[in-house]
């Protein structure tokens, strides 16, 4: 088991918000035990500036360590996300429940803001144990994040799913890499035109069309 690193809360609230209050209520308690080991609050009707700089448009709104969650939650996920907050694991668990609840948006600014969680992302793009809507909500989250030059940054990794073992995976990965004006891209998908799988293979000339089309125009 990953050892427990220790958890730092940031938390966004506003004297209107109705549900302000009970997420302060907890965190403080939480921070009084001992289970978050610093707690900032931010009064944003006071401290705009620092909303706008973190992208925030509502609240409640919390940070833990490089976990983020919108809106109100009970005290019962709280306390959840405060233990994932303090696993290596616990990112990939939050974006899992996030695109399993079609909140793409939120899992899109989270990376945009901190791509250390781009691994994570594309764990959940080739786990084919997870929920099929999850997956492809992976997959359209590396799509939506074309030209933000975080593709760029795991290149390799996406490249390396166009030999994966699973067919809908290396034709998934095939596509990411259309989005991708690299030399690692080209190479991988003029490789995958020899696959045995005929829809791979079309997937892999499409791409390559779209790059060249792309480089071309």
């Amino acid at each position: 088991m990953s050892e427990m690193l220790p958890v730092h809360a940031t938390l966004l609230v506003a004297p209107a918000c109705p549900h302000c209050p009970q997420v302060k209520q907890v965190l403080v308690e939480l921070l009084a035990q001992g289970q978050l080991a610093t707690l900032d609050l931010v009064d944003i009707s006071v401290d705009l500036e620092r909303a706008q700089q973190l992208g925030v448009r509502s609240v409640p709104w919390i940070q833990l360590n490089t976990l983020e969650l919108q809106g109100a939650h009970s005290r019962d996920e709280i306390i959840h996300w405060v233990k994932q907050a303090g696993l290596d694991e616990g990112r990939q668990q939050l974006f899992d429940s996030l695109l399993e609840a079609g909140q793409l948006a939120q899992v899109e600014l989270m990376l945009r803001r901190n791509p250390v969680g781009m691994d994570d992302l594309l764990g959940l793009f080739a786990d084919q144990q997870r929920q099929i809507n999850v997956r492809i909500g992976a997959s359209a989250v590396l799509e939506s994040l074309q030209g933000s030059g975080l593709l760029e940054q795991v290149i390799d990794k996406i490249a390396a799913y166009t030999q994966h073992q699973d067919v809908s995976t290396r034709i998934d990965a095939c596509h990411i890499l259309s989005f991708v004006r690299h030399p690692i891209a080209i190479t991988s998908l003029t490789h995958a035109l020899q696959d045995s799988v005929t829809e791979v293979r079309e997937v892999a000339q499409e791409s390559l069309d779209e790059i060249n089309a792309g480089l071309n125009s």
